[in-house]
Formats: C-alpha cells, sequence, structure tokens
C-alpha cells in the first residue's frame, strides 16, 4: 500500500480520510470469458455495508454499460465478445437497506493523554478568544444562580416562578456530567464524527519561521500557557517540524496574556473551505417568536475537535523551551470555523430549526412553553452526550425570555 492522504469528499461535503492506495489487477468475469484492467484502490476506514466501489475511472476503462432495472453491466471481452455480470437483487437490497442505519460511533473518546500528578489547571478563559470581545449570545434579563450537587452553580432567569423552576431544574442537574469545569474535563469527539484537515497545496513550500524574540514577561507567559496546554493534553513536543510558526502574546482586558498562534504563512497554502455558514437574519427570526430560550456555550468548542493525525505536526509553534504542535483544533487556522459549522449541522440535523438554532459555537434552543423547554433541553442533551460534547457552565445561561444573539435583541 501506497501512503496517500488526500480525504474523499461526499455528497454534502462531508470527508472522509484515505490512508493509502493499492495498484491492482481485477478480474471481470462472465463464465469462462474474463477481462482484466490495472484498477488504483483508495483504501479508506470506514462502517459501510459495501467491501469496494468502482468509479467512474475504472468503468470507462472496462468499457461497461449497465441498466440499473435489471442489475446487469455489460462490457467487451478482448476477443470482442460481450460479456454480461448479473447483480444479486436479495443483497443489494440488503446492502441499501445497511447503508440507511445510521452509523455514529457513540461515546468513544478521543483519548487525551494528559499526565498524572500535575497540579495545572486550564479553563475556559484561557481558551476562549473572545475574552474581551463583544460577546455575540447572552441574556439581558438578570440571573440567578441554582445550586447544584457537585457545589457549582449554573445561571437561570430571574423571572421564573417557583413551579417553572421545578420543571427545568431537574433536567439540568440530570445531566451535570455534560458541562465541564475545566480542560480535563472533556472527552474529545471522535475522530470519525469530525477532525480538521489542512489540505495544503501541494505546490506549497514548507515554511519554518525564524524564532522571534520575546521580552521577559512574555517569554514566561508563553512558557506558562505552554505547560498548561501541555498538561491538558491539546499540544505535544514537536520533533523534525516542516511547518513551524512563532507564537505572539496579546493581553486581554483582564490583564492577563493570551497566546496566539501566528499560523499566517500556513493559511496562506491552504484553499478556503467555503462551507456555508447560516444565515443570521433567518436564524433570529426563527428564535424571536419563541417565548423560552436557553443560551449554551461549548466550553473551548474548536478545542473539542482533534486534528487529522497526518496534519498534527504543521500546527507546530515555537516557545523558547521546545517546539509544540496541537493534538486538536487550535484557534487561528484556517477554515476551522467550517470545520465547527460542519459538525454542528452534523450533529443536530435531525432537530435544528425545530428546537435549537446554531451559529457557528453559539447555540441557542428555543420553546413556546416553559414544559416543552424541558423537553428541548433533554433533547439537545442526548445530542451532546451522544458526540461528545460539552458545555461551559459559566456561560450557559437557562429559561430566559430574552437576549442579545448574534448582536440582535430578542425580546
Amino acid at each position: 500500500m501506497v501512503p496517500y492522504d488526500e480525504p474523499i469528499y461526499g455528497f454534502s461535503g462531508e470527508n472522509l480520510s484515505t490512508r493509502g492506495y493499492i495498484d491492482i489487477y481485477t478480474i471481470f468475469c462472465d463464465g469462462v470469458q474474463t477481462k482484466t484492467i490495472p484498477i488504483r484502490f483508495l483504501i479508506v476506514d470506514a462502517l459501510t455495508s459495501y467491501n469496494v466501489l468502482l468509479g467512474h475511472p475504472s468503468l470507462n476503462t472496462l468499457g461497461a454499460v449497465f441498466s440499473t432495472p435489471h442489475l446487469a453491466m455489460r462490457f467487451s471481452s478482448p476477443l470482442g465478445d460481450i460479456l454480461t455480470i448479473h447483480g444479486d437483487q436479495r443483497l443489494a437490497r440488503k446492502c441499501y437497506m445497511v447503508s440507511l442505519r445510521p452509523k455514529i460511533p457513540i461515546l468513544q473518546n478521543n483519548h487525551i493523554e494528559r499526565p498524572s500528578g500535575s497540579g495545572i489547571v486550564l479553563f475556559d478563559d484561557d481558551l476562549d478568544p473572545r475574552v474581551g470581545r463583544d460577546v455575540r449570545l447572552e441574556p439581558v434579563e438578570e440571573t440567578t444562580p441554582l445550586e447544584l450537587p457537585n457545589g457549582h452553580t449554573i445561571k437561570l432567569g430571574t423571572r421564573l416562578e417557583s413551579e417553572q423552576r421545578e420543571v427545568i431544574t431537574p433536567t439540568i442537574v440530570a445531566k451535570l456530567d455534560l458541562f465541564a469545569w475545566s480542560a480535563a474535563d472533556l472527552p474529545g469527539v471522535d475522530p470519525q464524527v469530525a477532525s480538521h484537515k489542512l489540505s495544503i497545496y501541494k505546490e506549497a513550500r514548507y515554511v519554518s519561521q525564524k524564532k522571534c524574540k520575546l521580552g521577559e514577561e512574555r517569554r514566561l507567559a508563553t512558557k506558562v500557557e505552554a505547560d498548561k496546554l501541555l498538561n491538558t493534553g491539546f499540544i505535544k513536543e514537536a520533533h523534525y517540524t516542516t511547518w513551524l510558526s512563532n507564537v505572539v502574546l496579546v493581553k486581554k482586558a483582564n490583564g492577563k496574556w493570551r497566546m496566539c498562534v501566528y499560523y499566517t504563512d500556513l493559511n496562506k497554502a491552504c484553499p478556503r473551505d467555503a462551507y456555508p455558514l447560516p444565515n443570521i437574519d433567518r436564524v433570529v427570526d426563527d428564535v424571536v417568536d419563541n417565548k423560552v430560550l436557553s443560551f449554551l456555550d461549548a466550553y473551548s468548542g474548536y478545542n473539542q475537535i482533534p486534528m487529522v493525525l497526518s496534519d498534527m505536526n504543521k500546527t507546530a509553534f515555537i516557545t523558547d523551551d521546545a517546539n509544540y504542535f496541537y493534538k486538536v483544533m487550535p484557534f487561528g487556522l484556517k477554515n476551522v470555523g467550517a470545520t465547527y459549522q460542519r459538525l454542528m449541522d452534523k450533529v443536530f440535523s435531525h432537530i435544528m430549526g425545530k428546537c435549537v438554532e446554531v451559529y457557528v459555537d453559539d447555540m441557542v434552543v428555543k420553546s413556546p412553553s416553559h414544559h416543552q423547554h424541558a423537553h428541548d433541553l433533554s433533547i439537545v442533551f442526548f445530542v451532546l452526550r451522544q458526540y461528545n460534547l460539552r458545555l461551559n457552565p459559566n456561560k450557559c445561561v437557562f429559561d430566559v425570555d430574552r437576549g442579545n444573539l448574534l448582536r440582535s435583541m430578542l425580546t
């Protein structure tokens, strides 16, 4: 098998990573007469009812003509005779029915390795690039804390009557495992569900940036941030790098430093993923007439998606102590928003527009009544657990009647 890592794209834009290809002389026979042609097969690891799929290039080489009503294929032999291969209708129907079943890897963790005994904890404020910027999704009314059995709190709307509070509280308390209180609580999305691939232009040349000098304060901040990411399992030490980028330190509104990676050269070498984002006006219009809203925020959402294994080393960045690469999808890479929106559209496809709206990492659950809202939240929580997604409890607000969504006022 020859290594090959270009993805295969499906009808709706989903991609499937390939492991390599193999050239095989393939024999097609009708009785004793045969025809042999060379076919290049791409090797993929996929849950499917078919072992082999033949593409148009191979079928054109064979010179095949099809009749789908008869499940038959005809082609000429080297001697000029017409050969016919018949399909098995019962087996074809069985394969078709199997292909309709959902093949979702459920509760398979991304196996983020974290060093044991580390006292360093990485919180969402260390990861969220929106800290210090305009927040796009937030309630307008005051909130009140709901005490949880684990000692933490969740925000509820203050206008809830005692009966309404009793309706929503059991739904939240029963799903405490869906809230991440630190990055160590993130199981990670299964790579078969979503992963970020760079798809670098074949003609692009590697760029290894020359190390930039940092002042003492910035140097120490870089070491602290890198240690946090390392102990959380988000990064790993890189050896024999091809692409290498510098880090940039930006001071947040709270006075702390944020470490960003200068991926400009790497981003220039990647084509744009034109995956369509939801229309903001439509999202707002679909939410505005609902009586009860809950604003949900994924805990460092981008970092819950793994990088494709073959592209991890390309995200390498420089520090004074070592070079590191990201094992998870980092902020700053090109097309990460498209990858995240594609994941959201995939996991919420059956309820999108009905009880939930998602614009990249902004989620709002909408309902016409409080009792219906508890039911809708249960459905959303089920999906989040199914795909190993976790919420940020400090930025989630439940059961309010108005708020800001994508800079639009909902009342």
